[in-house]
């Protein structure tokens, strides 16, 4: 190999395994829908990607890191949804209703994301949603817009316990959107927006 091959292919391996660990999230998506969360395993995803299970374990260790891309992932394209649904909203209560409804129709709207809460992976999914840097980060900063005096320790508790009250809609929902949102007005804005 060439010198000029060597540095082209030694600029090239991040971005490769970039892509290559994003096709692993695409097809472990894939798998989600078809398989269910709970089921899928490392050497079914290994065979479905087409690779070794050692290639495999080179990107994600273990089926829990898989769990966690896959949602820093997920959340972060939420979150852009999000973003987009509260621009123009009038006032902070309406942007964080419409924030939580926003994320909450995006995960039952997406079949690979609505199989995290069925109940056989359900608890699994709360405690990934929990720890999940990108879903802290995003929630984190959009109370931080709409609550600008919440104490920075105040805001990552209040930032946790709005994630718990999306999963709770997400596995067990009200009978509607509008009882939803009533939910949501009364008993979620005050706490949030309420400073302590």
């Amino acid at each position: 190999m060439s010198e000029n091959t060597a540095t082209r292919a030694a600029w090239l391996a991040p971005e490769r395994a970039e892509l290559a660990a994003g096709r692993i999230l695409d097809v472990a998506e894939q798998l989600f829908v078809e398989q269910g969360v709970s089921a899928v395993t490392m050497r079914g995803l290994a065979s479905a990607v087409g690779c070794s299970r050692a290639t495999l374990y080179r990107y994600y260790p273990g089926k829990s890191e898989v769990l966690a891309a896959y949602v820093d992932r997920a959340a972060t394209g939420l979150g852009t949804a999000v973003a987009e649904a509260v621009h123009d909203a009038p006032d902070p209560a309406t942007r964080l209703v419409n924030a939580v409804l926003t994320a909450v129709r995006g995960v039952r709207d997406n079949p690979a994301l609505s199989a995290w809460f069925v109940p056989d992976s359900a608890g699994r999914s709360t405690s990934l949603a929990l720890v999940s840097p990108a879903i802290e980060h995003i929630t984190t900063e959009f109370l931080a817009e709409i609550a600008p005096h919440t104490a920075e320790s105040d805001l990552h508790e209040r930032a946790r316990w709005l994630v718990r009250v999306i999963v709770s809609l997400l596995t067990s929902p009200a009978e509607s959107a509008e009882a939803e949102a009533a939910l949501l007005h009364r008993f979620v804005v005050p706490v949030v927006l309420t400073p302590g």
